[in-house]
């Protein structure tokens, strides 16, 4: 296991961080009188040189907390159901008052920061970080490293290479240094499937669909799981040697709150506040949804109900334009919509980042948490776990303040498994990050199978692990990994409380650690979630109707269901984990059983044009690969503790 760097030590024991070790280079730079507040990057790529020393950058300083193991105490107490103080959450005024840096400290790091040469611009309400503005050359000389430039692929960037300091007489008030590392690039969860359905006059009935049609053979896409199977592709590979149902167009909301059973829920969210967090903004997303609602039939966003922060300087132009927003715009779009998808009279809060990189992101999670702004967080992003202390404390402090203060923080798994493209003998696994903290709620995926139009009958549903096979010159080639959803184990974290005795050693090891997904929704693509957006990749950049999916749908259409509760639930996994397990429905096996047949996209590797080709789909397809992740009885780490396919059950279990 990965050991992590001391850093921030009173934040790192409470938020469950591995035993510390010092890497030489930093033990020498504490015996010259400087503690470490971010460590130096590995391997960020191939060293191309040192950027100007008047280059600015902007980054944040977090600062330690007061009474780390006093919070670490609350959070458990207020999350817990038999503890007297069970959701009794605090205010952020109480929060600031009981557990954040003092203004003395706030005041001696500004000044020693200005003492520098740096620009500390706004302390967080929380008193939890500085924004800081600054040359390379000033950086360089008050944390006593060395910043350099590299390049890994397309992307040129800057990171320390030797360990960020700061004298020993700041080691009480500084926690850490997050930003100046812009090596780990955040990435958005969504997937598309090889045959995307998008039509210009976009209603399930010209998608194909019709609420009349029966089993049948057809070219068009179905409303539900076997509605119709396709005229022209013959016998699948083995294990699936049979005609499989073709593709979906999509599921609609409406089917979506049937298969859930929303639509005997009372409740729609109404004075329930549901935040996002991602970079960039496109200014069409609340038209789009509108459009979306009309196109099928649903009720339409309020302006009431859709509100945008900014970023106060701005967007960062390499990562952000005004309308694709840096590629994202997508996964705007399905977060919006799942959200609404499940909890139509919700009111939305997207919290918009400057660019995809964590003080960016920490910062926008600050933006609704510090002002109490929202019930409850979805965040659809993510990347590889890092084992440096000062980014991970500073996670791990605005969700801990998240749980003091009421508000459940999801966050969608992965759609990579186990990040080993289905060969471990290959690549070794890795966790994704934030989803694999102990304190977030991680929402993994399933392949969910309606039987009606309506979307009332649930056929079946099973882990999220898609394999394809393709057809060439009449034979059908090897099964290859695509994708699915996310999970593992942490190399950082032990692990928590609430998982042990709980979590099977097969996944939380001998030195046992955290594991993630702790419960799971709908994400495979190939059945998908119908979203409307601009797309920039078609010709004409119209409004689209498309189907997506990934953990970044199960992740928000979670969220907009905790909104049904239409109170403040607080930290969800003691809960989940705990006797009951929260209500949640188990999915279990691991049989490769169903699948899809499709004619898929693909790219030529000579001319580059985009061609069609005879593809089999096969659905939990765990016996074709060599991966970590399984779909057991009882938790796993695929699904977690299983699906919520009762909203009545899951809400009632999480309200008493």
């Amino acid at each position: 296991m990965k050991k992590a760097l001391t850093v921030a030590g009173a934040v790192a024991l409470a938020a469950g961080a591995a035993t510390s070790v010092i890497p030489t280079s930093a033990a020498a730079q504490q015996s010259s009188g400087r503690k470490v507040v971010a460590r130096s990057v590995a391997s960020p790529g191939k060293l191309v040189g040192s950027p100007n020393a008047s280059k600015s950058s902007s980054f944040i300083v977090t600062l330690q907390p007061h009474n780390a193991a006093g919070l670490e105490a609350f959070v458990k107490s207020v999350s817990d159901p038999s503890s007297s103080s069970y959701r009794k959450f605090i205010t952020p005024a109480q929060y600031a008052a009981r557990y954040s840096a003092t203004t003395a400290d706030v005041a001696k790091v500004t000044a020693w920061l200005r003492s520098q040469g740096l620009k500390p611009g706004k302390v967080s309400p929380s008193r939890t970080f500085i924004t800081v503005n600054g040359s390379t050359g000033a950086v360089q000389k008050a944390f006593a490293t060395k910043i350099r430039s590299y390049k890994a692929g397309a992307r040129t960037f800057t990171a320390p290479s030797t360990s960020v300091t700061v004298p020993a007489n700041l080691a009480g008030s500084i926690a850490g240094v997050v930003g100046l590392d812009q090596s780990r690039l955040l990435h958005t969860t969504n997937v598309r499937p090889d045959n995307v359905a998008r039509k210009a006059t976009p209603t399930l009935k010209s998608l194909g669909a019709t609420t009349s049609a029966t089993s049948g053979t057809s070219d068009a896409c179905s409303a539900y799981y076997g509605q119709y199977t396709l005229p022209y592709i013959p016998a699948g590979k083995a294990p699936l040697n049979k005609k499989l149902p073709g593709a979906m167009c999509g599921y609609t909301p409406q089917q979506m709150q049937a298969a859930r059973g929303i639509d005997k829920v009372k409740s729609t969210g109404k004075g329930m506040k549901v935040g996002i967090t991602l970079w960039c903004n496109d200014p069409r997303i609340f038209n789009d949804t509108n459009t979306w609602a009309g196109d099928l039939g649903y009720q339409k966003l309020k302006a009431s109900q859709y509100q945008v922060l900014t970023p106060a300087a701005g967007f960062d132009p390499n990562y952000c334009d005004n309308q694709d927003s840096g590629g994202v715009n997508v996964e705007q779009a399905l977060d919006v919509q799942s959200i609404h998808g499940a909890a139509p009279n919700a009111n939305i809060v997207y919290s918009a980042a400057s660019a995809p990189f964590d003080d960016a992101l920490i910062t926008s999670l600050h933006a609704l948490v510090d002002n109490n702004r929202v019930d409850v967080i979805t965040d659809s992003w993510g990347g590889s776990e890092t084992n440096d202390a000062a980014t991970n404390d500073a996670y791990s402090s605005v969700f801990m303040q998240a749980a003091a203060q009421g508000i459940p923080v999801l966050f969608s798994s992965g759609d990579e498994g186990d990040n080993t493209g289905g060969n471990q003998k290959v690549t070794p696994p890795s966790p994704d990050y934030p989803a694999a903290n102990p304190w977030v709620t991680a929402v993994g995926g399933t392949s969910l199978a309606t039987s009606n139009v309506s979307g009332s009958k649930v056929g079946w549903e099973q882990a999220w692990n898609t394999e394809r096979s393709v057809l060439s010159s009449d034979t059908w080639g090897p099964w290859t990994y695509r994708y699915g959803g996310g999970g593992g184990t942490s190399n950082y974290h032990p692990q928590p409380y609430y998982q042990k005795g709980v979590v099977p050693t097969r996944f939380a090891g001998v030195d046992p650690h955290r594991v993630y997904p702790d419960l799971a929704g709908a994400a495979d693509p190939y059945t998908g979630y119908l979203i409307g957006y601009h797309d920039g990749a078609s010709a004409s950049g119209n409004f689209t109707l498309g189907k997506i999916g990934g953990t970044s749908w199960s992740s928000p259409w979670t969220a907009g269901t905790l909104a049904l509760a239409g109170k403040r639930l607080g930290f969800l996994n003691p809960i989940i984990y705990g006797k009951g397990h929260a209500g949640l429905t188990d999915i279990s096996g691991n049989q490769l059983t169903h699948g899809f047949e499709l004619k898929a996209n693909f790219v030529s590797k000579t001319t580059g044009a985009i061609y069609q080709a005879l593809t089999t789909v096969s659905v939990n397809s765990q016996n074709l690969e060599d991966q970590t992740l399984t779909s057991d009885k009882g938790y796993d780490n695929l699904t977690g503790f299983g699906v919520p396919t009762s909203t009545k059950t899951f809400l009632a279990a999480l309200l008493k």
